[in-house]
């Protein structure tokens, strides 16, 4: 929605496991955003202004977002990776909903848009 032709203004957003082709696979406008091609990062329209991104190293399907896309400032993304818990096994995919981490940083995410909406 943040990519749409009326875009919806998004101050954050906040993704975990996310695959790199995100924007791509979900862009509504047709296809408008450069495409990814390993060597020039994909930037991103005013629409977003933030993006924290968790990823867990051990996930094949996760991403770090920084190394594929620029917001429209020319910023990286912030990426944060999520530590392997052993007792996942290498199903760790399914796991960020039950980590600990990831519900502290949502939290921390949604504080300092608050914060800034309040200034």
């Amino acid at each position: 929605m943040a990519t749409a032709t009326v875009p919806l203004w998004t101050e954050s957003l906040v993704t975990f496991g996310s695959q790199a082709a995100f924007f791509h696979v979900c862009d509504p406008r047709g296809g408008q955003l450069t495409p990814y091609g390993g060597n020039m990062p994909v930037h991103l329209p005013a629409s977003l202004n933030r993006w924290t991104n968790l990823w867990e190293p051990l996930d094949v399907l996760a991403f770090a977002a920084s190394k594929v896309f620029r917001l429209h400032d020319g910023t990286a993304p912030v990426d944060l990776p999520v530590g392997h818990q052993a007792s996942t096994g290498m199903w760790t995919h399914s796991t960020y909903w039950n980590l600990p981490y990831v519900a502290s940083v949502i939290g921390d995410v949604m504080r300092q848009d608050q914060a800034a909406s309040a200034q």
